[in-house]
């Protein structure tokens, strides 16, 4: 008897054999589960965006950046006269300027980040005369802001932002103490004298800034910003004012790395412009930035970029200039 039911117990497991070997070879087969491709707050479509200090960006995410300016320009200016004293026309002298900055950028939820951006910018007159023609100006500025955001499908995002900025500007102007004087001395001889207070001015600076900004990614290697701001700044001085304006701003970008892996290099080409508003508006300003970038790493953008400016300076002269900005900026998920 028990005999036979080992033998029928053998000659069950020799019939199941199969199946055991099918079910073992399916579960050896079974590919193992797909860990989640890690992604970017700048990342769409494939794609990761350069910063720039030009135009914003759409996107959420967390970060922190810094970034670093030296250029030099031309302002056009009163051409002086000292012996005797009067003005003669308008000249270029050259300056100098230096700007420094840093940005905390903060992701709250999906789609709303919050910013904090303090920065400084200056110049000096240099060459014959410019110190005195040009003068000497440094800005303070603090800003925060808010931005919400929303992805519309795989190639598309766009947002809103809203920023308040504050701060001072101090500017040394003794060739228009001296125009002052000179001016002064025609009208009532004995009343002449320089006042040499009167050329340091001091003006603080409250503006409001409300963007509408847009990205596009139509392929991995290219992308391409677009930027709508209407800025109203309101200066308290010597003599208050309010002023409105408007900026636009577009930027195409190609990062080389999806198409060669071994050349980790991006590129991007800016160009921003402020207009005024009304009669009483923000003074026209143009800038085109080119820059290049390492791509090696989702994590870190690092790179320079090179800037042409048409505008107007604190002295309210008119200037071209050219500034190599150093940029650094590193994400968090």
């Amino acid at each position: 008897m028990k005999r036979l039911t080992l033998a029928a117990a053998l000659a069950g497991i020799l019939a199941a054999g199969p199946a055991f070997a099918q079910e073992a070879t399916a579960t050896a087969a079974k590919p193992a589960a797909a860990s989640p491709v890690e992604k970017f707050g700048r990342e769409m479509g494939g794609h990761l965006f350069l910063p720039s200090h030009i135009i914003d960006d759409p996107f959420s995410y967390t970060a922190f950046g810094m970034y670093f300016g030296l250029g030099a320009g031309n302002a056009l200016g009163p051409a002086l006269q000292l012996s005797p004293p009067a003005v003669v026309g308008e000249k270029w002298y050259g300056y100098t300027g230096l700007g420094l900055g840093m940005i905390l950028n903060v992701r709250i939820l999906e789609y709303l980040s919050a910013r904090a951006i303090l920065n400084t910018t200056a110049y000096l007159g240099t060459g014959s005369g410019a110190a005195l023609t040009v003068g000497t100006s440094a800005r303070f500025t603090g800003t925060v802001g808010v931005k919400g955001s929303l992805p519309v499908g795989e190639n598309f995002r766009f947002a809103v932002t809203l920023d308040g900025s504050y701060g001072p500007v101090y500017s040394l102007l003794l060739a228009q103490g001296f125009v002052d004087a000179l001016n002064q001395c025609r009208t009532d001889p004995s009343r002449c004298s320089v006042d040499l207070g009167a050329a340091l001015q001091t003006v603080d600076t409250l503006t409001w800034v409300g963007g509408l900004v847009g990205s596009w990614a139509p392929t991995p290697y290219l992308g391409v910003t677009g930027n709508f701001q209407f800025i109203a700044p309101t200066k308290t001085g010597s003599v208050s004012s309010s002023q409105n304006g408007v900026t636009l701003a577009i930027m195409g970008e190609f990062d080389a790395k999806p198409i060669w892996n071994w050349l980790p290099v991006g590129m991007n080409l800016a160009y921003q412009l402020t207009t005024p508003v009304g009669g009483s508006g923000v003074a026209t300003a143009q800038e085109t930035g080119f820059g290049f970038y390492y791509t090696g790493r989702k994590d870190l953008a690092l790179g320079v970029e090179l800037d042409w400016k048409w505008s107007t300076l604190e002295t309210q002269q008119v200037s071209t200039a050219t500034l190599a900005w150093f940029n650094f900026r590193y994400y968090w998920n």
